[in-house]
């Protein structure tokens, strides 16, 4: 009699149908790689934001030559560039340097030559030395991405955020980050503003700030739409009058109370440095800081201000245009305005790219009114505004556009580098 037993063994091997198979590869596809679902998976934790923020850092390193790896082959660093060096060596003492240059308007930027004094740069250190700082700039756009997607999370979705950042990749904003050569350093100035509206902790963001307002004074002009970001966080992107500003209770406790206190407190040292040590910056004619700059400017260099943004002017436009439709006159009397400001400040400048990117708070601030709304279809808005700023190359506008080489495109200029570090 045949033994029967309740279990049989499966065989070492499955039948697989030639449907079934094709139906599986198809999610190494790629048209899988790109799809919806699969991108949005990006954004699903903090290690894949991480990810993702390593991955555009590389893209905007590839499509923006970093220009600052020339001075380790500057043996004159000490004269070309002394008044960095004479800030390191003392920060209180009067740069002295033409009044229309740039080294003429640091006395009262001191976060970078403090962080390069810890660094043990001197007028005696040689180029490779100075780079650090450069390299340390370059390395901050990691977290600044990081940053600015977990705080678009807040409020959008994860199909918007990615397309807001992939934008942000390849404009002016994250380009400053490796496209400086001059002392610049608005990069330092970007991270800490963006570090200023992610984190929640009072202390945080009044340090983050302060350091932001000493590396450059356009990031005290910034404090005014960190300000608007904070308090229309507070009250759920909400804000039709000016009774909203002083008709809460415990007000110093806000988070956006602190951003006031920094401005404040700015102003008060600057001051008080300045009676005391003799520090100042120049403007007026011939120092190139004055009003009387805007109006040639407009004149001969307007489209400084699309190029600032290229396509997220879509998103700007857009928001302001929503709060007028919906009757909130005050909000989008209020948005202008803060940009007008952004832009008469880079216009009494040449530098007018850089002066204009400390606008960029009030991008996030338009996308959030966006998602606020509830408008239909925005993920075409993003797509758009996405589109522009990826297919128009970038021009930064400083006396007139100039557009940043790629890396990718310049390995004349980088086999000098190359044979020093490698060969």
């Amino acid at each position: 009699m045949q033994q029967a037993f309740p279990f049989r063994s499966a065989p070492e091997t499955l039948p697989v149908s030639a449907r079934s198979f094709k139906k599986r590869t198809t999610n190494y596809s790629i048209k899988h790689l790109f799809n919806k679902d699969t991108l949005i998976k990006c954004l699903s934790s903090d290690r894949r934001i991480m990810i993702t923020s390593v991955i555009l850092f590389g893209i905007v390193l590839l499509f923006t030559y970093p220009r600052y790896l020339e001075l380790i082959f500057d043996h004159n660093l000490e004269v070309n560039y002394a008044y960095f060096f004479d800030k390191i060596s003392d920060p209180l003492s009067a740069v002295r340097a033409a009044q229309e240059t740039h080294g003429g308007k640091i006395d009262f930027r001191f976060t970078v030559p403090l962080l390069a004094r810890l660094l043990g740069v001197t007028a005696g250190s040689n180029g490779l030395s100075v780079v650090i700082i450069y390299l340390i700039q370059s390395a901050l756009l990691v977290p600044f991405l990081f940053m600015l997607t977990k705080i678009l999370l807040r409020r959008l979705s994860p199909m918007a955020v990615l397309l807001f950042i992939a934008g942000s990749a390849t404009i002016y904003l994250a380009k400053a980050f490796f496209w400086d050569y001059d002392f610049w350093f608005d990069a330092f100035a970007y991270f800490f503003l963006t570090l200023g509206m992610y984190l929640k902790n009072r202390v945080g963001v009044f340090l983050s700030l302060t350091l932001a307002c000493w590396t450059d004074e356009r990031a005290v002009i910034a404090l005014a739409s960190i300000y608007l970001f904070h308090l229309l966080s507070e009250s759920d992107f909400e804000l039709n009058s000016f009774p909203q500003f002083h008709g809460r209770k415990n007000w110093l406790q806000k988070t956006s109370s602190v951003v006031l206190l920094v401005g404040v407190f700015y102003l008060i040292i600057r001051i008080l440095l300045s009676a005391q040590f003799n520090l100042h910056t120049p403007t007026g004619a011939g120092s190139g800081v004055e009003l009387g700059l805007v109006p040639y400017q407009f004149k001969h260099r307007l489209s400084g201000i699309f190029l600032t943004f290229e396509g997220f002017w879509v998103l700007y436009l857009f928001a302001v245009g929503l709060l007028i439709k919906k009757g909130n006159t005050f909000l989008s009397l209020l948005m202008l305005l803060l940009m007008a400001g952004h832009i008469l400040v880079a216009y009494a400048v040449f530098d007018i790219s850089r002066s204009l990117t400390y606008a960029f708070p009030l991008l996030i601030i338009s996308a959030f009114i966006i998602g606020k709304q509830e408008a239909r279809n925005t993920k075409y808005l993003y797509l758009a505004a996405t589109t522009i700023c990826v297919l128009l190359p970038t021009q930064y506008v400083i006396f007139y556009p100039r557009q940043i080489p790629w890396t990718i495109l310049s390995f004349e200029e980088l086999k000098p580098v190359i044979k020093l570090l490698f060969l």
